[in-house]
């Protein structure tokens, strides 16, 4: 994802939950409204934090960014972790997802750098809260937000297919960057920023506004998004268990175990986007995905659903970690 896409995501995210308020049970409430209070007061920030691993931390050529699947029968295993069954995605590769994998180690440490993330939060929350203000060895919560927008980056680029598919669209091939630009055009089209501030024009509320008078967001990719999450529920949302994992889904123990299902099915998108090229007879290095079939209706047809679980994701993920470090404070793991 670009620049806007990710600061886009996590705005939505953080309205997402707002939509969720009252929903889980009293204790979790609680915690939702703690990290809300928490993290509304930094919106305007979150264009740039949101865009520090690419700019900052500079990890992607090494792999943090990417988790790269192909399908391998001979070598191969079978990943039986899954996401939560609201993932909309997951519906669309449910019957290719028992095909053995392999993991290209050399370019695959997303889910290890968003479950060391998740942990640098925790950590640094109890540090903050256990030290005298003042301290040089004290962080401040400015820092902690930095954090979870660096974490949304992450898990956002989880749900981006092409950084979960071993076969390389990058150079001399555009299909990674025209996948984004579609995204990011997108959304400067509708919705109200300024780019000198590096900044969404938020309203009173915090919230994204679209720009007065612009046509054609109905129908829109971003539009068919809203929708999709104004009809999600998540998993197990009035379990009466209390810890944080009961939110990732049966098979997924930590973040770790998160991020793997949610790249296996991004992988397997990326598989149903742009099938094997032989059989189709096109050269991936040339073709342009948005103005040729059948690239074009499926990149459109699919990207509400892959925003739509990006943003569901880090939604889940950020208040996971905001109890991750309640309970360990507790002398729960």
């Amino acid at each position: 994802m670009k620049k806007y896409t990710h600061a886009w995501v996590a705005l939505k995210a953080m309205k997402f939950l707002e939509d969720q308020a009252g929903k889980f049970n009293k204790e979790r409430n609680a915690n939702l409204k703690n990290f809300l209070d928490f993290i509304s007061t930094y919106p305007d920030t979150f264009v740039r934090g949101a865009w520090f691993p690419d700019t900052v931390i500079k990890d992607n050529i090494q792999g943090g960014h990417t988790w790269k699947y192909f399908l391998d029968n001979t070598q191969g295993k079978i990943e039986n972790r899954r996401p939560p069954v609201h993932n909309n995605c997951l519906a669309l590769v449910q019957n290719e997802l028992n095909k053995k994998v392999s993991l290209d180690v050399k370019t695959s440490d997303l889910a290890d750098r968003c479950e060391a993330l998740s942990q640098m939060i925790r950590d640094t929350i109890n540090i903050t809260n256990k030290t005298k203000s003042g301290d040089v060895l004290a962080f401040n919560y400015s820092q902690v937000a930095l954090l979870f927008l660096m974490f949304a980056h992450y898990i956002s680029d989880a749900h981006t297919p092409v950084h979960c598919d071993q076969r390389d669209f990058n150079e001399p091939s555009s299909i990674h960057s025209d996948l984004e630009e579609l995204w990011e055009a997108e959304i400067k089209k509708y919705y109200s920023i300024s780019t000198r501030k590096e900044q969404f024009d938020l309203d009173e509320e915090g919230n994204l506004q679209l720009k007065a008078g612009k046509q054609g967001y109905q129908g829109s990719i971003l539009q068919k998004c809203d929708d999709i999450l104004a009809h999600t529920s998540w998993e197990n949302m009035n379990s009466p268990d209390t810890h944080w994992s009961v939110l990732l889904g049966t098979t997924n123990n930590n973040f770790w175990d998160y991020l793997v299902s949610v790249c296996l099915v991004s992988f397997h998108v990326s598989l149903l986007l742009f099938p094997d090229a032989q059989s189709l007879g096109v050269d991936y290095n040339k073709v342009k995905i948005l103005n040729v079939s059948p690239f074009k209706e499926r990149v459109l047809d699919n990207s509400p659903l892959i925003l739509a679980d990006a943003i569901n994701s880090v939604a889940l993920l950020w208040l996971a970690a905001w109890e991750r470090w309640q309970l360990l404070s507790k002398g729960i793991r």
